[in-house]
């Protein structure tokens, strides 16, 4: 027989949100070692496998089917996710969504193909995923945490989409959204209307550092988050960081800008990569996750500002990159 927890409350919907963004801003600002993943309720059976250390996931569980958004960095987290799942429904796994191309959120796809599941990506994606996934495999620290790298297997969506996707799931609608390139070229968002909720990709992330070594353009970005808005949702549940709130989603926003004024001011007044970081060290952004790549992220800014490319774009596989 298949289980489904009955859907929460709206006092304790919120009330398991409000937890979530307590216990990421504390570990954060205290600089304490990372809790253990957790497997929370956001939404009347949607659920955010929120995970410090490493990426999050999103989970719909309904009685026809499940739906997975992200499936972590190797098959063991993978495995690791499922149980979580298991713990609450023996239903199949209908659909994954692969809502970026970083490892860290698509090298657990074998797992989950293994289900059965049918696997959805942004066409950009999987260009991308094609291009860098021995380098992804060979870089990710898969030894420090004790995994065994030649288990991860390139495992491709099933189904490519371009601007907009809709799925019905035990009466449920998902929608499947790409605004442009933020991040990432294949950035997308998935919307889940019942439980007002966004799961954003790459394009946002909640008090932390996101790689900018792979966007087109910052003023893309930016105007990618601010058209975010336009979604009508009182959750935001990012890759990176705990649950979020429109206002985390706007400082955010402020962030992205600041960095990329710095480092614009410091193209346009000739002063040297090296002056630029050490004049660029933004003190008020130091307890969010991942300060310790702030030199390589305003590094890849500087490339992008003056070369014309990202650091990791791919001549000729997709649209030309967007000029600064």
């Amino acid at each position: 027989m298949r289980r489904i927890d009955s859907p929460p409350g709206p006092c304790r919907a919120k009330l398991a949100v409000l937890l979530l963004l307590m216990i990421g801003i504390v570990f954060q600002a205290a600089g304490q070692e990372a809790p253990a993943p957790q497997f929370l309720r956001v939404g009347p059976n949607l659920y955010f496998n929120y995970d410090f250390a490493g990426s999050n996931s999103a989970v719909l569980i309904t009685d026809e089917g499940i739906l997975v958004v992200d499936t972590r960095m190797h098959p063991d987290d993978a495995e690791l996710l499922l149980a979580e799942i298991r713990e609450r429904s023996d239903a199949p796994i209908r659909w994954v969504i692969n809502s970026q191309f970083h490892g860290d959120h698509y090298m657990g796809n074998s797992v989950f193909a293994r289900e059965g599941a049918t696997i959805i990506a942004h066409r950009d994606t999987q260009t991308v995923i094609l291009e860098r996934f021995d380098y992804e495999v060979a870089t990710r620290p898969f030894d420090q945490r004790g995994q065994d790298r030649t288990k991860v297997e390139l495992v491709l969506p099933d189904i490519l989409f371009d601007s907009h996707m809709t799925l019905d799931l035990g009466g449920y609608t998902v929608e499947l959204i790409y605004l442009g390139a933020g991040q990432n070229e294949g950035d997308t968002l998935i919307h889940f209307p019942h439980a007002r909720a966004l799961h954003t990709g790459g394009v946002f992330h909640n008090r932390s550092w996101a790689n900018t070594s792979y966007t087109p353009s910052v003023a893309e970005w930016i105007r990618v988050l601010r058209a975010m808005k336009a979604i009508d949702v009182d959750t935001y549940l990012p890759p990176h960081g705990p649950v979020a709130t429109e206002q985390d989603l706007d400082d955010f926003t402020e962030f992205i800008g600041l960095l990329h004024a710095g480092v614009r001011e410091a193209v346009d007044g000739g002063v040297s990569l090296e002056a630029m970081l050490r004049e660029n060290t933004f003190p008020q952004y130091s307890n969010w996750r991942g300060y310790e790549r702030r030199e390589r992220n305003l590094t890849a800014l500087h490339e992008l500002l003056t070369v014309g490319e990202a650091q990791y774009f791919v001549p000729g596989s997709r649209a030309a990159p967007i000029s600064e």
